[in-house]
């Protein structure tokens, strides 16, 4: 017994099971740079950084792919933690795998359900002109803010904004664009959109 806490009390700072949230957030956020890029590449007006991601934005498994990616990090972070101890056995480490994947899953549904949401409407444009409600077959609102961006580049937009689950209204001059003009947008091609 005295030596079980021996070895509790020889554990570096690094290697505690308080780590797992940590490297769980951590995985979390780095699986999402590419989309937290494309955000703050379309605040800044950055067209070539858009472009570069656009035709992975473009691919409608994208998000099962970031999903898996997070994943994978995570589990790559848990096999260099478990690896540091004699006791290899995943039940001996439950709490910190546990940490670990609940925060990975944690962050990627506070990003793709309240961060992208959020940040498509931030660049939104204004709300004048004629509005058209669309509605996109995207997988899940991490598209958002892709969508959106799109949008609000078509000559004669005026504005573009994410209501909800599929959802987006566009502001648009009538004399410079029609609706469909606008539907026939390559980015409405690809998540088929349509009115209503």
């Amino acid at each position: 017994m005295r030596q079980k806490n021996k070895a509790k009390e020889k554990i570096p700072e690094c290697c505690k099971p308080h780590r797992g949230i940590k490297s769980g957030i951590l995985a979390g956020i780095i699986s999402h740079i590419g989309c937290i890029a494309i955000i703050v590449f379309a605040l800044l007006g950055v067209g070539f950084a858009n472009t570069f991601f656009k035709k992975f934005l473009f691919n409608s498994y994208y998000l099962y792919i970031v999903f898996a990616f997070s994943l994978a990090i995570a589990t790559l972070a848990a096999f260099f933690y478990i690896k540091r101890f004699e006791d290899k056995r995943i039940k001996s480490h439950w709490k910190y795998l546990a940490f670990l994947y609940a925060s990975v899953i944690a962050v990627n549904l506070l990003m793709i359900y309240i961060v992208f949401p959020y940040a498509s409407n931030i660049n939104s444009g204004n709300s004048e002109g004629t509005l058209l409600k669309l509605s996109f077959d995207i997988p899940c609102s991490g598209h958002a803010p892709f969508v959106a961006s799109e949008l609000s580049k078509i000559e004669g937009v005026t504005g573009a904004r994410f209501v909800s689950g599929k959802t987006f209204e566009v502001y648009y001059n009538p004399k410079k664009i029609s609706k469909e003009q606008i539907l026939a947008q390559e980015i409405c091609k690809e998540f088929n959109a349509r009115e209503g």
